[in-house]
């Protein structure tokens, strides 16, 4: 009897071929949801508000003129920031099988929830600040307030580096993905002095690239995990196979 990978794969635990393959899926679409946001707003919405080194009354009236595009690039940001919520699940699965205390897990589930959760909320905070600009209030609170998405970027970093460490320590466990394993090590000391943007603006060009390090990452590791099935469920597809083949 001829026994093939894909009758090892059919016969992978059904988290493997199911629920965990459909919360993979989030992954990939997380990271491209972020970067094709990110890519939009560069492109069609901040070349017409001007540079954050503009007088505040005048970037503040621009930001207001843009206040459509603003809103449609918050909500946007918003439904694929919490997209995260889904990749959380394999994650869980996954490092659950590695590390059976489940301390991973717990971090890994735990930080990204706060990373879900932090920057849709800016958007929403942002959007509050140009309805109150609407309102009548000075414009040039609304220039100091566009300063919320970096420093919630910023901000985001420290859950960042726990959910990060907690997968590339996983990753380590499973013996799998090396690239990956390396790929996270570096990201967390760059990820670190990103956070920085919170004393000094000249460090956004670090936390900037850090940020899309991070989201290809995780597109990169739910990739990963949706095209290679785990090595628990490789032996369990195997011990049935050949509990089948000796019936």
């Amino acid at each position: 009897m001829t026994v093939t990978q894909d009758d090892v794969v059919t016969d992978a635990p059904a988290e493997d071929t199911a629920v965990a393959r459909l919360s993979a899926r989030f992954g990939i679409a997380f990271a491209a949801g972020q970067l094709g946001v990110m890519i939009a707003m560069a492109v069609l919405v901040l070349p017409h508000v001007g540079s954050p080194g503009d007088p505040a009354l005048e970037r503040g009236r621009a930001i207001l003129d843009t206040d459509t595009a603003y809103r449609l690039s918050n909500y946007a940001f918003m439904l694929s920031g919490t997209l995260l919520f889904g990749f959380l699940g394999v994650v869980q699965v996954r490092l659950r099988r590695v590390d059976v205390s489940g301390v991973l897990s717990t971090v890994a589930v735990a930080a990204g929830t706060v990373l879900a959760l932090v920057w849709p909320f800016a958007a929403v905070l942002h959007d509050v600040a140009l309805d109150a600009a609407a309102g009548g209030t000075d414009v040039r609170l609304l220039a100091g307030w566009d300063s919320i998405a970096p420093y919630s970027l910023a901000f985001s970093v420290l859950p960042r580096v726990f959910f990060i460490g907690a997968l590339v320590l996983g990753l380590r466990m499973a013996g799998t993905s090396p690239w990956l394993q390396k790929a996270g090590l570096v990201l967390l000391p760059v990820s670190l002095l990103g956070s920085a943007t919170l004393i000094s603006d000249a460090l956004f060009p670090v936390l900037a690239l850090s940020t899309l390090g991070y989201e290809l990452w995780v597109g990169a590791l739910a990739w990963r995990w949706l095209a290679v099935p785990s090595r628990v469920a490789l032996s369990v597809g195997y011990m049935r196979i050949f509990s089948r083949m000796h019936r």
